[in-house]
Formats: C-alpha cells, sequence, structure tokens
C-alpha cells in the first residue's frame, strides 16, 4: 500500500502540492470562520448529568434565568474623590446597573476594529446578538461605605477575541455612564479577567511563537545546512496544522460537541512538534538515498516505502491512545481525545503524501548551498555513542532505570490542582480583584449557589435553619437571603467562602460528603431536595469524574499500545519491556513536574488534566521513539554480526533522528511555558521533559542497552533473519551538524 501511495505523490509532486494548497486554504478558512462557534471554558458543561453540581447548573439554567455559558463580573464602584458613598450615589448606581440590560454590542465598530476577520457575516452577527448584559444586580455597599459592588452576567464565549472585545465595548459604556455621576468603576471574573488576561500577556504569546520558530529553525539548521531543509517542514507544517484544525472543527460540528477552549492551541502544538518529527524522519532516509546516487524522484520514492510504514505506525501509537479517550467519563477528555487523533491522522496523510512530494519536487536542492550532505562520517560523536552503549549495555541499564525510578517517586503523594492561577499584576482585573478581597470574603466574586427544589412552596422562614446550618459551616464568609422561583417550588441561596473557590480546601468543603454539601442536605426542609452548584463543587466533581477515568483509560491505552508494538515488531518479549519503559518515562516525568511545581514552586498540586493527557503524549510519543530504535536494532542483528555490533550499529544510525526530533518537539512544547495561564504552562514544562526523556535517554540509551542485555530472546518468536529495510539512513551526528 505504501509503495502505491509513495508512487502516485513522487510521480507527479507539483500535482500532490497543489492539491494540498487548495485542500488546507479551504479547511484553514473553515476553522477561521466555525472555531468560536464550538470552543467553551464553560468547564461544568463537560461534567456528566449523574454529578450533583451538573444538576445544580441546569436547576438553574431551568428556574433562575441562569445562562449558559454566561459568566459574572463584579464591578467595584468608588466616588472618584474617594469619600464615601452617599445616598445619591447609590441611586445612580441602581439607575446605571437597571441600564446594562438596554445594552447592545456596536457590531460595525468591531468589524471596524477588524474583530471580524474570515468570518462570515450572518454567523458573525448572529453570534454578536447572543453576546449580552445579562441579569445585572447591586450586590451592596462594603469597606465603611467607600466601596459599591455589582454584579452582571456576561453572555458570549469568553474565550472568543469578538466577545472580548465586545466586552470592552460594555466596559467603556458602563464607565461612561457611572462617570457622568462622579463614580468610577473596575470589573474583574469572568470576562474582564479574561479579556485583560489576554491583552496583559500578548507579547508573552507572540514571543513564546516566535522562539518555536526560532528552535525550529536552527535546530533544522544545524542538521541538514539548507535553506529550504530549513524553511520548508516549518510551512509545511504550519499549514497542515491548521487544514487539520478545521477538520476538527468540522468533526465538532458534525458530531455537535463542544471543544474545551485550550484545545486548538494544544492540537496546533502537537502538530506543529510531530509533523516535524515525520519531515525529518524522511529527510535523512532520502538524503542516505541521494548519497547512493539515486535521482531525485527515485530517492523520494524509495523514501517514502520504507519510511512511511514507520510514520504510518508511529501515528497510530498516537492515535489509539487518544481515542481511547472516547471512553471517558469527563466530557473534556472524551472531546480532546477523538480531536487530538482526527488531527495526527490529518498529519499522517500529509506526511506518506506531501512530504514524499516535496523531497521528489526538490531534490538536492533541498540542501543548497551546503555540501557536507554528500559524504557520510563514520567516525563521529555517533559512532562513539553506538560503541559506548554497545559496551556498557548492563551499566546503562542499570543506572538508567534507577534514574527513571528514582524520579518516579516523587510522583508519590501528588495532588492535583483545579487553580488557574492569578492574573498578571498589569492586568486591571487583578488589580480591582486584590481591592475586593481586602474588604469581604475571597468567594464574594465567585458564589457557591445552593438550590433546593421542593413540591410544595418554600418560605424564606422554613428555609432560615438551612441558612444558619449553612452560616455555620467552617470557611463560609457570607450566606444570602433566599431567592425563589417556579412559585416557591425553587430557591437559591449563595454562599460566599472565605477562601478561593479553586483551592483544595473549597473541593474538599463542596464535593461530595464534604461539610457544605452535608449540611445543604441534612438541613434542607421536608420534602424537599438541596444541590450544591458553583466553582467548588463543579471542580470536586470533575476531580472525581478524572479519578474514574485515570482508572480505566490508563490500562486501555496501554493495553492498545502494546498491541501495537507487537503487530509493528513481531514479538512478544520486546514489546512488554518497551512498554514498561515508556511507563517509566510517564512516571518519571510526572514526578519531576510535582517536584517542580508542587514542592518546588509551592502551588497546591500539579494542574488536574495533566497526569492523563502527559500519559497520552509521553507514551504514544515514547513509543514513536522506541519503534525506531527497535526496528533497527533488529534489522542490524539480522545482517549479521553480535548483538554488540548490531547495538553499536543501530544507534549511530537512528540516534541523530531520534535526537533531532525529540529536540523539535520539545521545543515545540516549550512555548506553551510561555503561555497566560498555569495550565498549559505545566503542561508544556511538563511534556517538554518527557519527550527529553523518551529521545534522549530511554531510545537512545536504555532502550538499545536493555536489549542487548536481553540478546537475542528480545526478538522472539521471530529469528533474526525477519528483518525489513531499515526506517532512517545511517548517519552519525556529526555528518548530522
Amino acid at each position: 500500500m505504501f509503495d502505491a501511495i509513495g508512487t502516485v505523490a513522487t510521480r507527479r509532486p507539483w500535482l500532490v502540492i497543489s492539491a494540498w494548497l487548495a485542500a488546507a486554504v479551504a479547511l484553514s478558512l473553515v476553522g477561521a470562520v466555525k472555531l468560536y462557534d464550538v470552543t467553551t471554558n464553560d468547564t461544568s458543561s463537560f461534567l456528566p448529568t449523574s454529578y450533583e453540581s451538573a444538576k445544580a447548573v441546569h436547576f438553574g439554567e431551568t428556574h433562575f434565568g441562569a445562562v449558559e455559558g454566561a459568566t459574572t463580573v463584579t464591578g467595584l464602584v468608588e466616588r472618584r474623590d474617594g469619600s464615601a458613598l452617599t445616598g445619591a450615589d447609590r441611586r445612580a448606581m441602581s439607575i446605571a446597573v437597571a441600564g446594562f440590560r438596554d445594552w447592545r454590542v456596536d457590531v460595525d465598530a468591531l468589524e471596524r476594529d477588524g474583530v471580524k476577520g474570515l468570518r462570515l457575516t450572518d454567523s458573525f452577527e448572529k453570534q454578536m446578538n447572543r453576546v449580552r448584559a445579562l441579569e445585572p444586580e447591586v450586590l451592596g455597599v462594603a469597606g465603611n461605605g467607600r466601596d459599591g459592588l455589582v454584579a452582571v452576567q456576561f453572555r458570549g464565549n469568553s474565550a472568543d477575541p469578538a466577545t472580548m472585545s465586545a466586552f470592552k465595548q460594555f466596559r467603556a459604556a458602563a464607565e461612561s455612564s457611572f462617570g457622568r455621576d462622579g463614580l468610577r468603576v473596575g470589573f474583574t471574573g469572568g470576562v474582564a479577567s479574561q479579556t485583560d488576561l489576554v491583552d496583559a500577556t500578548k507579547d508573552r504569546a507572540a514571543l513564546g511563537q516566535y522562539l518555536l520558530f526560532g528552535a525550529i529553525i536552527v535546530l533544522t539548521l544545524l542538521f541538514f545546512r539548507g535553506v529550504l531543509s530549513t524553511i520548508l517542514p516549518l510551512l509545511l507544517v504550519a499549514l497542515v496544522a491548521q487544514a487539520a484544525l478545521g477538520v476538527v472543527v468540522l468533526g465538532a460540528l458534525a458530531f455537535d460537541y463542544h471543544l474545551d477552549s485550550s484545545v486548538p492551541e494544544l492540537v496546533h502544538v502537537v502538530l506543529i512538534g510531530i509533523g516535524i518529527d515525520y519531515f525529518l524522519f524522511m529527510v535523512f532516509r532520502f538524503r542516505e538515498r541521494l548519497r547512493l546516487g539515486e535521482e531525485r524522484k527515485e530517492a523520494a520514492r524509495n523514501t517514502a516505502t520504507t519510511v512511511s510504514p514507520v510514520v504510518a505506525s508511529a501515528a497510530l501509537a498516537i492515535v489509539v491512545a487518544f481515542a481511547s479517550l472516547g471512553l471517558a467519563d469527563f466530557g473534556q477528555f472524551r472531546v480532546l481525545g477523538p480531536s487530538v487523533a482526527l488531527a495526527v491522522a490529518v498529519m499522517l496523510v500529509a506526511g506518506v503524501t506531501l512530504v514524499p512530494a516535496l523531497l521528489a519536487a526538490t531534490g538536492k536542492k533541498l540542501f543548497w548551498p551546503s555540501r557536507s550532505w554528500r559524504v557520510r562520517h563514520d567516525h563521529g560523536p555517533a559512532s562513539r555513542l553506538g560503541a559506548f552503549v554497545a559496551h556498557r549495555s548492563a551499566r546503562i541499564a542499570l543506572v538508567g532505570t534507577g534514574v527513571l525510578v528514582a524520579l518516579s517517586l516523587a510522583a508519590v503523594g501528588g495532588k492535583m490542582s483545579y487553580d488557574l492561577g492569578s492574573l498578571p499584576e498589569n492586568a486591571k482585573a487583578q488589580r480591582v480583584q486584590e481591592q475586593i478581597d481586602r474588604i469581604l470574603p475571597k468567594g464574594v466574586t465567585d458564589r457557591q449557589e445552593i438550590y433546593v427544589s421542593s413540591a410544595t412552596p418554600l418560605t424564606a422562614a422554613a428555609l432560615e435553619p438551612m441558612r444558619k446550618r449553612l452560616a455555620e459551616v467552617e470557611k463560609v464568609g457570607q450566606v444570602s437571603q433566599p431567592v425563589f422561583a417556579d412559585g416557591g417550588r425553587a430557591a437559591q441561596i449563595d454562599v460566599a467562602l472565605t477562601i478561593s473557590s479553586v483551592t483544595s480546601q473549597a473541593l474538599d468543603l463542596a464535593g461530595e460528603g464534604g461539610p457544605l454539601r452535608t449540611a445543604a442536605h441534612e438541613s434542607a426542609p421536608a420534602g424537599a431536595t438541596a444541590m450544591v452548584g458553583g466553582n467548588a463543587s463543579v471542580f470536586a466533581d470533575v476531580g472525581s469524574s478524572v479519578d474514574k477515568d485515570l482508572r480505566l483509560i490508563f490500562p486501555v491505552a496501554a493495553g492498545l499500545i502494546l498491541l501495537i508494538l507487537v503487530l509493528m515488531l513481531r514479538s512478544v518479549v520486546a514489546p512488554f519491556y518497551l512498554l514498561v519503559a515508556v511507563g517509566l518515562e510517564f512516571a518519571a516525568t510526572l514526578g519531576t513536574a510535582i517536584l517542580v511545581f508542587q514542592h518546588g514552586m509551592g502551588h497546591d498540586g500539579v494542574v488536574f488534566t495533566l497526569p492523563l493527557v502527559l500519559f497520552l503524549f509521553v507514551v504514544a510519543i515514547g513509543t514513536d521513539y522506541n519503534i525506531l530504535m527497535s526496528a533497527r536494532l533488529r534489522e542490524e542483528l539480522g545482517n549479521g554480526g553480535s548483538q554488540r555490533d548490531a547495538t553499536a550499529r543501530a544507534v549511530r544510525a537512528v540516534a541523530p533522528a531520534i535526537a533531532a526530533a525529540g529536540l523539535v518537539l520539545a521545543a515545540s512544547f516549550s512555548s506553551l511555558m510561555l503561555n497566560k495561564d498555569l495550565n498549559t504552562r505545566e503542561i508544556g514544562f511538563a511534556m517538554a521533559m518527557g519527550i527529553l526523556v523518551a529521545s534522549l535517554l530511554v531510545s537512545t540509551l536504555l532502550v538499545p542497552a536493555v536489549t542487548t542485555v536481553i540478546g537475542e530472546r528480545a526478538w522472539w518468536p521471530r529469528n533474526r533473519r525477519g528483518a525489513a529495510e531499515p526506517a532512517t539512513g545511517e548517519v552519525s551526528l556529526q555528518d548530522a551538524a
């Protein structure tokens, strides 16, 4: 099959390239137009309806006008002269807040500012009509009468740049309205915090992109020293990554599901990293074919025939691992898995069609102006490394395993955190939040909703024992008067905690069996049912859902990857110790992240999505590198000589390709460390560390060392002559550089 695909792709390369360009542009436009129609940052929407917090969210939407996707924005109102608010000021506050209901976004102004971009006019205007200021209210006066608090639900996807621009319009209108009465207002929470976060960190995000592209250029230039070989892979993977994102968006539209707002960036970074990997695998082999004197199309075809199965197996490991997330209980994982799998499948198609076509079209020009690629060096650093691994295999196996086990032990006692981190100090919303925190409980801008459902009408008197019981719960700062709906059959009581709702203390408080839920359930009037909502309750249930998924997905993904290894290597011995190796990679990387963030930087723990996402990426990509090394080890053993000789030749041949791929992919993930939120920074660090461990330690040193110790038994029941043609050309580090 791959022979036929390679022949078609290299026979008429410009036709293949043109077809890919047309498809990529079309898919990129779809992604740009529809992306924010299928993304959300509402974590509660990913919870199964069986969880109490999900039931509470639905109850609030049904009975109290809570709007799906709306975020609560809190405003702090002060007099410009710094004195206490007067009665007239309070009346002006009420009038200004009531006017929020009539506010509408100015679509024409957004279009003039360039926010509309590539979106279709009908879709854009329809979305903007859904951006509203809803249910504004005056929360009261605090700080010895100097500070007033107002709240408004702002409807719209707060991850969407258009929504953020619309909020800026709303904020300007509100500041003008309050300003006419000698007042000033600042906003925090929800879309206000998101907007200020993006504005405050946009330079850092741009720097991250520049560093990513710069790292890729430097590394490819180091290995190939050609103009086209440096620029072409970056252009290729950027184009395919945008096309793949369009396919992911189409999938979300077709099957009517939403993506977490972090998915697009994660998909983009992943595809750039693995796309460069696949390009490098091809180019190393292509260069070797050219050295043998083959014509460009012939060399490209032979390269595609040889390397495409390796690329396919590598991509398949990632696709299968992430597809297993379709079994997840937590909806964010359940949509992340198929999305990444679909995007990687697009990159796989590009790897076996577009890359060979580009090689056939460019030929030796790919390496211009360098001439050093024409000569192979057999006594460079890679040769010395191969000899070292071959003759010190037992010691390397022992030390390498010991290092991984030691780092893995740090994962014991690790905790999960739901704290997304604070805003930068220069963000307006952060200054407002700090001022509110000085005069009121931390939870006043992130209240926890207690809903009560009853078959008979409820009264304030009937709910007074519940209010008193809730007020007695430790870490509860304020309990509101009840608000009724549905003829008194539905009631809402808001609770403000004295701690942040995303801390582990808050989750223990509001989770299943926690004091807040227990108090609400036990003090509900006879015949009534209490449900605890709010972020603390939502994240507590998310934690339960994630724990359930970890116990399911880990063994399923591991089993599927083991099956791929058995089929690829046609052995039942090597796959087991390779799987153990990638398992140690994961545990060691997680332990390192816990050491750095939990113990070193004093965080509550590592971000709750990290263990599962890290497991899938590190295990899948580590398996890719192990397949490359193991296939070459088996092939060299089949070529004759002792096991040590075979190991020396295999490491010399494959180590440069794995090192190059690992460094590029690690650089790709490292760019996430400059992102705007703590979640992504932790994931970026852990992914980069995991890839470096996988490529430079496990695949390059540990796997060939263990294989040398085990010997030919590693390939049982297949004999030593059953190897296929090598997947990558022999190359030394000196030659690569």
